[in-house]
């Protein structure tokens, strides 16, 4: 049977999907959803294994086209809305879809988002049968850059996803009042996990465009959400928005989970003053979202950490030449278990690099410490070699954001003709604070080696929809600055 049809019988009435003000019961999101599909089968070709590219923003639409998508057997690709329009043909060359639907069309040949939803208000769908569940059909193609610019298309399988969900479950626990917000943008896992984890799951979400602080600390206070993922700058926002916050001012909250980046110890310490429930947790794109998250009954143990594998799931560090690091070294994250995708969509070159023996190298640095858990350090290409010295941004940019006057901060590498590379900081500031100042006191907690040599203050810092530090887009920003606003060797 199709899941979304066996939820529709067993709980019609049930909160499936809120956005706003709106809610839609489990029946209505199928019958809405098959109306959906019954336009996208009898009048566009969706069948098994098509993909379908979609470009929208979050929302109950979107949302219900990708139920519509799956409902046909067909593959989603939802496509990051911030694209230009070259950068969307690219991708969309690249996915081959047999339909993209665009909420705002930038081509002729993409299916407006509107026109598809007239259509289904006026579709007889009562003889639209939803294609039965089935774990080795393609569920989703995500195109994942990290922070490099260079394009992979990760195809996901039901079986990856149910894997994730189910792992994430034995974590986390699942109860029939759950409601998982979801403000993470859909093309990006993070986001579309909360779509299939609630499919699995039987339980309801939240769905919402952007970010914005003081409308998700109302939502918060309501009552209605017990689960929310994060990035630590959107945490960070929050904390700054309501210093009065408290775990108590939402006492339905069961697990806030923070990841996507490193967050500062300052962050982590704040929260557990607040006594907030958030749990490090840490997943790629590959790994069909979360693959290592803390326990909710170990999260003092756990803080500052990412946790532990999450059920299925294996977690190794090795050093360059593949060999396996005992706990404590530090390393290269080897991730495998059946969350983990099989290989980029038509990159076998790629493919065979980064999945090897049944593993997938992550390309993040991390250890393991002595209880099991996950401490990501940060990326491999991240890292900066200065006078044969390696050199981690995290370490730098934990120092500079426990200085009162920074509220953001980001450490990035560029030339230098002596050292290979120097180390250079941007910062956002929440008051003035002379450059000379933060070099005094990183010189307090770090080697010299480690020390900022450029400095720029930044309105702010360039980030992914996601939140993500955009750290080759922040180079070449400070490498244009160099030499004028940047402060001096």
């Amino acid at each position: 049977m199709n899941l979304l049809a066996e939820h529709a019988a067993l709980r019609a009435g049930t909160v499936a999907l809120v956005d706003g003000s709106e809610r839609w019961s489990w029946h209505r999101l199928f019958e809405e959803a098959r109306a959906m599909a019954c336009v996208l089968q009898r009048f566009h070709g969706v069948t098994a294994g098509d993909v379908v590219a979609t470009v929208a923003g979050n929302s109950a639409v979107h949302v219900l086209l990708l139920h519509a998508v799956f409902l046909c057997g067909g593959v989603a690709a939802p496509l990051n809305t911030r694209l230009t329009p070259s950068e969307r043909a690219r991708q969309i060359q690249h996915l081959k879809p047999r339909l993209v639907i665009s909420a705002v069309p930038d081509g002729e040949n993409e299916l407006p988002l509107d026109s598809l939803m007239d259509q289904a208000a006026r579709a007889d769908a009562a003889e639209f049968i939803p294609l039965p569940f089935d774990e080795d059909r393609g569920c989703s193609i995500l195109f994942t850059s990290g922070t490099s610019g260079t394009m992979k298309a990760v195809p996901h399988t039901w079986r990856n996803h149910r894997a994730s969900a189910e792992g994430s479950a034995r974590n986390l626990g699942v109860r029939p009042e759950d409601n998982w917000l979801c403000i993470i943008p859909l093309f990006h896992i993070g986001g579309l996990a909360i779509v299939t984890r609630s499919l699995f799951y039987g339980t309801a979400m939240t769905v919402r465009q952007g970010f914005d602080a003081d409308a998700i600390l109302s939502l918060l206070r309501q009552g209605d959400i017990t689960l929310l993922s994060l990035v630590p700058t959107m945490l960070q926002r929050m904390l700054e928005t309501a210093e009065s916050f408290r775990a108590a001012d939402s006492p339905s909250m069961r697990a806030i989970l923070l990841g996507g980046a490193a967050a500062s110890q300052a962050l982590w310490e704040e929260a557990r003053r607040r006594e907030l429930p958030v749990l490090g947790t840490y997943g790629l794109t590959e790994t069909c979202s979360q693959v290592v998250t803390a326990s909710p009954e170990e999260q003092d143990g756990m803080a500052g950490s990412a946790g532990r594998p999450i059920g299925g799931a294996g977690l190794q560090i090795r050093d360059e030449d593949g060999l396996i690091l005992s706990d404590g070294n530090e390393g290269e994250i080897w991730i495998r278990g059946a969350m983990v995708s099989a290989g980029y969509l038509d990159d076998a070159a790629r493919s065979r690099e980064r999945y090897v023996d049944g593993w997938f190298r992550t390309g993040d640095i991390g250890s393991i410490d002595g209880a099991g858990c996950l401490h990501v350090i940060g990326r491999l290409d991240d890292m900066i070699v200065t006078g044969g010295e390696n050199v981690y941004p995290s370490e730098i940019e934990d120092v500079l954001l426990r200085h009162s006057a920074v509220r953001e901060a980001a450490v990035t590498g560029l030339p230098d003709s002596t050292w290979g590379r120097k180390v250079a900081a941007a910062v956002v500031l929440r008051d003035a604070v002379p450059f000379s100042e933060l070099d005094a006191w990183c010189r307090r907690e770090l080697a010299g080696y480690k020390i900022p040599r450029v400095w720029q203050q930044m309105n702010a810092l360039p980030r992914t929809p996601s939140g993500k530090l955009r750290r080759k887009e922040l180079a070449e920003m400070m490498m244009n600055e160099e030499g004028g606003s940047t402060g001096k060797d």
